[in-house]
């Protein structure tokens, strides 16, 4: 009697077992690339490259499973996308019909498909979505971004020094326009004088000076990298003199400071910053800006 019941009690929990492992099977299809169910999305969000700009441009790769036949993907301010579906599903049908239809490729090392795509221009805080179809059913996945946005100020050329010319290989000048940011207004820059999307950021503030030609503003410029590297030795940071050598007298020293003129020759800027590497100092230079 005791086997019979033992015997009994291993085939209840064998049955048990089986009944456990294909409900997890279920609830499992459709969220892997390789399932086939429902439809499945993930999204992946990543910096941009050169020449998109990291200030208002995102990279979005869309995962999808092999159930997936469509993918449709829009951006839009984060404040209008509640007026556009009250539910996931309202929003998702809302982005089928008004967003963006993608093409995939074959994912061979996870299985499903994917599409690489970048947003740009966004300006504010965006919400980022995508929708997979297959058939009548939909999955919907978003992602957010903040876009800064900045104001023009001034056009005009920027002089590169001879140290900036050596050590970056940029040209003698190239044409710019001086900005600042809506949602800080002591944070300034120098547009893509770098190259597209590799700007030169200053910080205001209020430290005044004179010297033999104006009244001056002073500004700083923290660490930054530029995207320039330098024989062997990596990447090429820039920053000012004060930050370089840990004493904030030199910052704010017309011979050798970053500022501003503010009086006959307004908008006429002084900049001298110092190239470095790991490895250690490239000297520094003078740069200008001239306003047209």
């Amino acid at each position: 009697m005791k086997k019979m019941m033992e015997k009994y009690m291993n085939r209840l929990l064998i049955a048990l077992l089986g009944m456990a492992t294909m409900s997890s099977c279920k609830d499992d299809e459709g969220t892997e690339p390789g399932n086939d169910s429902n439809p499945n999305i993930v999204l992946y969000q990543y910096a941009v490259e050169s020449p998109n700009d990291p200030d208002n441009d995102s990279a979005i790769r869309i995962a999808v499973n092999n159930k997936t036949s469509e993918i449709y993907y829009l951006a839009e301010l984060t404040a209008n996308v509640s007026g556009h579906g009250a539910t996931d599903e309202a929003y998702a049908d809302y982005v089928v019909s008004n967003g963006t239809k993608v093409t995939t490729t074959a994912d061979v090392n996870n299985g499903g498909n994917y599409a690489d795509v970048v947003v740009t221009g966004m300006k504010g805080e965006y919400t980022i979505s995508a929708v997979a179809v297959s058939g009548n059913k939909k999955a919907i996945a978003k992602k957010t971004f903040v876009g800064l946005e900045w104001i023009d100020v001034a056009n005009g050329t920027y002089n590169f020094s001879d140290r900036a010319q050596r050590r970056l290989g940029v040209g003698k000048s190239v044409a710019t326009t001086l900005q600042y940011l809506k949602t800080n207004e002591t944070k300034y820059r120098f547009k893509n004088i770098y190259g597209a999307g590799h700007s030169l950021i200053l910080i205001k503030t209020d430290k005044t000076g004179t010297d033999d030609n104006d009244a001056l503003l002073f500004y700083r410029v923290e660490n930054q990298t530029t995207p320039f590297s330098y024989s062997t030795y990596g990447t090429v940071s820039v920053r000012d003199l004060g930050y370089w050598q840990d004493d904030d007298s030199f910052a704010y020293d017309p011979k050798y400071g970053c500022f501003e003129y503010t009086d006959k020759l307004k908008r006429h800027f002084t900049i001298t910053i110092q190239y470095h590497v790991s490895a250690g100092n490239l000297g520094y230079g003078t740069d200008k800006f001239v306003p047209d």
